[in-house]
């Protein structure tokens, strides 16, 4: 019987561990000293998200076909570049019978997966997509690794699809962070060189009311280009809040899908011998389509109370007035978050600039209640400390200066800037169009915050 091992640690390198009998090969050969063998078994142990069917697919050996040993360096190569795995070790055992292998493999921490997105697959549900992905891509489970080469293979297979099918455009991807230099977050896939315009958004799952009210919520969706990006920023700034205002608080929308529209026939030519003019070259494709916007309303929640706790510097008889929430009505969480907001900005005139107040959401499903208690982290009290203009000659900028009452060491006031922009108009040059800008620069160690106002001509 003839025994090797390979051992592969794809952040240290290539090692090879052969017994003394054993020839040492490159990881590409296919030759090697132990004959090729049918391969009968292969046993795969150390991951926790693959079977042994998804790793003998991606590995590409077959069972019962011929292998030696540079098909398994291959194989470890392959599974190694998916950037899957941390390190890859095999052995296996030959005789009359066949080839038996095991592959012992470290599945590479979750931190370092991130989902795939698919911006605008128009011609496919997520499932649909997914299930063929998977049929060329064995690994593919949603995730991508956020090195190796499985996000190639991946636009490859949807390239693949795509021509199989006779559908238009070119796969591309990009990998989105939350910033630059930021951790990345997602892989973006998208297709490329065609228009995809939407006719209209449809909401299943809503009321006919709600459907008037959410189609008048997003206008500008008709004619737009589709894409689920923009579609996700629509539910949440768009669709969402029609819900919340109205005591749907737990309305959930689910990922949009699309409806591809049929496509007029194209415009015949008027005789045969008409010659082709540059007018007449191939414009990029358009495809119309319905976008689908499934949602699940809810219960209307109603506001049964709120609580205030953590208050000293500024009284409940002085932030209650604030609150909007009506106690027998349905919940209006968006005119809850404006409430929170003109809270905030009370403390930061009276000079508290790290106040936070954290809503918690208390149900009561029996009842189909809601009762909010508010937290608040007033902090420290900031004072004022230096102000300085910019952009205005000498004599502006003292006429601004001297204008300027807020006094360093009194409680700062972040609404007094803009205030004070507005009441010395007069004294800003006529006949020029500014842009003014406000900095704040609050000091934590010494509680102070300095403030700059910059002018600058247009």
């Amino acid at each position: 019987m003839n025994l090797a091992a390979l051992v592969i640690d794809f952040g240290l390198g290539l090692s090879l561990l052969f017994p003394a009998a054993t020839q040492t090969h490159s990881a590409g050969s296919r030759a090697s000293s132990v004959s090729a063998y049918k391969l009968i078994a292969l046993k795969v142990t150390g991951t926790g998200r693959y079977t042994d069917k998804e790793i003998l697919a991606a590995s590409g050996l077959q069972l019962g076909q011929s292998a030696a040993d540079g098909d398994f360096k291959e194989a470890v190569k392959r599974l190694g570049d998916s950037g899957l795995f941390t390190n890859v070790v095999y052995t296996y055992s030959s005789s009359s019978a066949g080839t038996k292998l095991e592959l012992q493999v470290t599945d590479i921490e979750s931190a370092k997966l991130v989902p795939a997105h698919f911006e605008n697959f128009v011609w496919f549900t997520d499932n649909e997509l997914n299930a063929a992905l998977q049929k060329s891509v064995p690994l593919f489970m949603g995730l991508l690794p956020v090195g190796g080469n499985l996000a190639n293979h991946i636009s490859e297979a949807l390239q693949a699809l795509f021509n199989e099918r006779q559908l238009p455009g070119r796969i591309n991807f990009m990998r989105e962070s939350d910033g630059p230099g930021g951790t990345l977050s997602a892989i973006d896939y998208r297709v490329e060189e065609l228009s995809i315009r939407i006719h209209s958004v449809e909401f299943p799952g809503a009321s006919p009311e709600q459907s008037a009210l959410l189609t008048a919520a997003a206008p500008r969706l008709t004619g737009a280009e589709y894409g689920r990006t923009a579609l996700a920023a629509a539910v949440k700034f768009d669709f969402l809040p029609v819900y919340l205002q109205r005591g749907y608080l737990r309305a959930a929308f689910a990922p949009c899908d699309a409806r591809v529209l049929p496509q007029p026939p194209a415009p015949s030519s008027n005789t045969a011998t008409d010659a082709p003019s540059p007018a007449d070259a191939p414009a990029p494709a358009e495809i119309e389509v319905d976008a689908i916007e499934p949602v699940t309303p809810g219960k209307i929640y109603m506001a049964s109370g709120v609580d205030l706790r953590g208050n000293a510097a500024l009284s409940t008889n002085q932030l209650a007035p604030l609150l909007h929430l009506t106690i027998g009505q349905p919940a209006n969480a968006v005119q809850l978050l404006r409430d929170l907001e003109n809270m905030g900005k009370l403390y930061r005139s009276r000079g508290y600039m790290t106040a936070q107040i954290k809503p918690d959401t208390q149900f009561d499903d029996d009842k189909s209640t809601v009762r909010y208690s508010l937290t608040i982290s007033e902090g420290y009290q900031y004072k004022m400390g230096e102000v300085e203009i910019l952009g205005l000659d000498s004599q502006s900028k003292a006429r601004m200066q001297n204008a300027w009452t807020l006094r360093a060491g009194q409680p700062y006031n972040a609404e007094y800037p803009n205030k004070f922009l507005e009441a010395t108009r007069n004294l800003v040059p006529t006949g020029v169009q500014w842009m003014v800008t406000v900095h704040e620069t609050p000091d934590a160690s010494d509680k102070t915050v300095d403030v700059e106002i910059r002018f600058k001509q247009l």
